[in-house]
């Protein structure tokens, strides 16, 4: 397994070993049972050397834990398994050759976590429903704050006399976590935790991202727990573009709009059946937010919109758990040749909020935006990847490229992986000779 990568199990049992080659004794295991908000329901949900077993979950050596899938209460959505060497006053850049090993009856795993230094807790693997069944997904994420900062995060006080200061009131969470949310990770050396003080793993901070190219990483995220339940807050994602012959002052400002329409298409895959269904602007394709995907187009964007404004097409989204949504522009046959980025600033924009004006989210959402990254002639261009993962939304903004001159609109496989060009999906083609209807086709089954 690399890391981050997602598998679906196929059995019901599982052993998480961690191996250190040429000697023993240098790492703990431990595990945590999350709820759906991302934190311990009790903290017999911490199974480490002090409290060995919860259930479905057992700690059968330093080393090693078994996992029960099938004995997991209803209510435990994760399975975190974590490594700590604070109990050997040590980090895992002191330990070489470190691997994991995950086995069941049928299926088995091994994983290298990279690049540790520094770190002393590590999130190695995690456990986690997904529709009917589970999936493992491989972590290797190190920390260097210290076992108990991450343990509050998850809801588990730690007592640890004679620890630093810092160690305990510090939930970081500047961003909802990538994979899970960080780890809680047992106290190797310190005493039983003792009864959690509420603590919550809900991000509440601001975000408002831009993704290019250059942007040290492509992923961001919005924590979308962050609502607590309140129905007036909007999720929408779209395309806005400034039109081709745009002009910009020195700061970057429109002076000028111009025209020029890009086709987005939104492409959804059921994650428990595989079916794919594409939302548009294209007549009768616009989708409801009363069933799967849950979302709703707003229409087709010819150009600038109303008050000289940037040209948008966007979605509503009811966020749910059973699926993937890429965000793909199409720019061919109608629009000719060119490159898409040549279309004023193409980006997609994701916000998040309580409803404002006209229903959509206010000034004051959170905001992600994500740039097309280059030039190319290809008439496809796939720019964000979004998923929805224990309430916090993660989107992956690299731009990738269908293949020079296909009309093959990419998507997803059965294991949620960009598709250049899958296998009977759809094709792009003229709205103008097609009654509307860019596409061949809506709908269909994933390819594995």
């Amino acid at each position: 397994m690399a890391k981050g990568s997602r598998t679906d199990l196929v059995d019901n049992r599982y052993v998480v070993r961690i191996s250190t080659p040429g000697k023993s004794g240098l790492v703990d295991l431990a595990a945590v049972l999350l709820g759906d908000t991302g934190t311990v329901r009790t903290d017999d949900d911490f199974v480490f050397f002090n409290n060995p077993t919860a259930p479905g979950v057992a700690l059968t050596a330093d080393d090693s834990i078994s996992v029960d899938l099938a004995m997991i209460p209803g209510d435990v959505h994760r399975i975190l398994v974590t490594a700590g060497t604070e109990a050997q006053n040590t980090n895992f850049g002191a330990v070489q050759g470190l691997s994991v090993e995950v086995a069941g009856s049928s299926q088995q795993f091994r994983f290298a976590p990279p690049d540790l230094t520094t770190e002393t807790v590590l999130q190695v693997v995690a456990l986690y429903r997904r529709g009917p069944g589970w999936r493992i997904d491989a972590i290797g994420q190190g920390y260097s704050q210290g076992l108990a900062a991450l343990a509050i995060e998850h809801g588990i006080a730690v007592d640890e006399p004679g620890a630093p200061e810092a160690a305990a009131p510090s939930p970081q969470h500047t961003q909802a976590a990538a994979a899970p949310a960080p780890p809680a990770q047992p106290p190797a050396t310190s005493a039983p935790p003792v009864q959690p003080p509420a603590a919550s793993a809900i991000s509440f901070d601001k975000v408002k991202v831009a993704l290019t190219k250059d942007s040290p990483s492509q992923i961001a995220k919005i924590d979308l727990r962050k609502a607590q339940g309140d129905t007036n807050w909007v999720l929408t994602v779209g395309l806005e573009w400034d039109g081709r012959g745009a002009t910009y002052d020195n700061n970057g400002n429109v002076t000028k709009y111009g025209s020029g329409d890009l086709d987005v298409y939104f492409f959804c895959r059921n994650e428990v059946t595989n079916d794919y269904v594409v939302i548009s602007g294209d007549k009768g394709h616009q989708g409801s937010l009363k069933e799967w995907p849950f979302m709703h187009h707003y229409g087709d964007s010819k150009g600038p919109g109303k008050g000289n404004k940037p040209a948008t097409e966007q979605v509503r989204v009811i966020p749910n758990e059973n699926g993937d949504l890429l965000v793909n522009i199409y720019q061919s046959v109608d629009n000719g040749g060119g490159a898409i980025d040549k279309f004023g600033r193409p980006r997609v924009a994701i916000r998040y909020g309580r409803a404002g004006k006209g229903g959509l989210p206010d000034a004051d959402a959170d905001e992600i935006l994500v740039y097309v990254g280059n030039s190319k002639n290809s008439f496809w261009a796939t720019v964000a990847h979004i998923d929805v993962q224990d309430g916090v939304l993660t989107v992956d903004g690299e731009t990738r490229y269908s293949r020079i001159g296909s009309e093959k609109m990419p998507g997803l496989d059965s294991n949620s992986a960009w598709v250049r060009s899958p296998s009977d999906g759809p094709k792009g083609r003229s709205k103008k000779a097609n009654k509307g209807l860019g596409l061949n086709k809506y709908s269909g089954k994933c390819p594995t």
